[in-house]
């Protein structure tokens, strides 16, 4: 039975940690969000205009991929193998873990856990909350919703083409 409950605990813990840094891009703070935004609108407006349109996003994306296999390719092979991806969630463990473990054990209890989750809910609330209410109606829910699908599918994406390359 112990066997079982740590499986379900590592679980669990996998699982927040993977949602918590699924959106670990956004700065936590909206001026720095603002800030960031700017500076890759700089980088990447080629036509000038203010603004990303298709093609700059893809560009952006594109600058953006090969810099996240740069740093996750270890080996400099050129591919992500299954042990460099594993260490690189490592990597975002012990993050997550030094950032939320209060008490020092190496490992987040149920009280750290959820301090991570209600952060990640308000700065997912705070980022969607477009009308500044502080609450999230349907439709911002609704686009909060379609914003992780689609980041989960550029995941998704990304692993399999770390995979085919």
């Amino acid at each position: 039975m112990k066997n079982i409950s740590k499986s379900a605990i590592v679980g669990l813990t996998a699982a927040i940690l993977g949602l918590s840094l699924s959106f670990s891009s956004f700065a936590d703070d909206d001026s720095d969000r603002k800030a960031k935004r700017a500076e890759i609108r700089a980088q990447f407006d080629a036509d000038g205009d203010g603004e990303l349109n298709d093609t700059e996003r893809q560009a952006a994306r594109d600058a953006f991929k090969a810099k996240r296999k740069e740093r996750i390719d270890t080996d400099g092979n050129g591919e992500i193998s299954d042990a460099e991806r594993t260490a690189a969630k490592e990597t975002r463990r012990a993050k997550m873990i030094e950032k939320f473990d209060t008490d020092g054990d190496g490992q987040l209890n149920d009280a750290e856990k959820q301090v991570a989750k209600e952060k990640h809910r308000k700065k997912m609330a705070k980022r969607f909350d477009a009308d500044g209410d502080g609450e999230l109606s349907e439709t911002e829910r609704n686009a909060a919703k379609e914003a992780r699908e689609k980041h989960r599918e550029r995941r998704q994406e990304n692993r399999q083409n770390d995979s085919n390359s």
